[in-house]
């Protein structure tokens, strides 16, 4: 898979034992760069395991250089977890939590048409 140029710095961090692949759809990688600014400015030497959708939500898993940078880094992790749950996974545009059989994403209402359902309705 090849990304945009503004992902670059995030890809780097990954650690060596780890595959430099963001595992979810393009319309959060904007928000991933921003939530890499964001940790960065925090601990300019973290590095990051796995970037991936799950269920729906965000998962960042990253390791601070030091252990006093753990609960900003997590902060930032927090809020980022928060906006990807309201944005559309692929499009980038306000999105909902939804359910197609077993599958879970965050989408914009134009998935409604190809069988997907808003969850908690």
């Amino acid at each position: 898979m090849e990304y945009p140029e503004y992902l670059a710095p995030v890809l780097i961090r990954f650690t060596s034992e780890s595959p430099k692949k963001i595992w979810c759809d393009e319309g959060w990688w904007t928000l991933i760069a921003n939530c890499d600014k964001e940790i960065s400015a925090i601990d300019p030497n973290y590095t990051i395991f796995q970037i991936k959708e799950k269920f729906g939500g965000l998962r960042y898993y990253c390791s601070p250089s030091s252990p006093i940078h753990g609960s900003k880094i997590d902060e930032v992790i927090r809020k980022y977890e928060k906006i990807c749950s309201m944005t559309c996974e692929v499009t980038g545009k306000h999105g909902y939590l939804m359910k197609k059989s077993f599958q879970y994403k965050t989408l914009n209402d134009s998935y409604l048409e190809q069988g997907w359902a808003r969850v908690n309705e």
